[in-house]
């Protein structure tokens, strides 16, 4: 084979990974529930910026969704420390799915949260499902 027919294979193929693997983002929304007072709502933050909730510092390490032709799944790693007495403790460290809330999910007395999308930004402009 000749070095440029590799290299233009090696380029192809690339491509062919950039566009099958899932995208990454730069927001995550979540849906948070307090169980004492039964009131669900969003939580936005951005990827690598920590986020409190009541005493709960959600970190987002990465959130990655599916392209649009495909089923739609957003998955996110994230870790969450607890703040009590001047001591932090962590609750939580791994990935969460979108589809499936209850499996890998944060157990605490009083909230509750899962993922629910990603979002791009791109030439600031934000994209991903919402």
């Amino acid at each position: 084979m000749k070095t440029a027919n590799k290299f233009q294979f090696l380029g192809l193929c690339l491509v062919w990974v950039m566009l099958l693997s899932p995208a990454s983002a730069q927001m995550v929304t979540f849906k948070t529930l307090d169980k004492v007072t039964a009131k669900i709502s969003r939580l936005e933050t951005e990827v690598g910026r920590p986020t409190v909730l009541g005493p709960l510092t959600i970190t987002v390490r990465t959130c990655k969704t599916t392209p649009p032709e495909e089923p739609p799944e957003t998955s996110v790693y994230l870790e969450i420390d607890e703040s009590r007495e001047s001591k932090t403790e962590r609750l939580f460290s791994g990935w969460m799915f979108a589809s499936s809330p209850g499996l890998n999910g944060l157990e605490h007395p009083v909230y509750d949260l899962w993922p629910e999308s990603c979002k791009m930004l791109a030439d600031d402009v934000l994209i991903g499902k919402e």
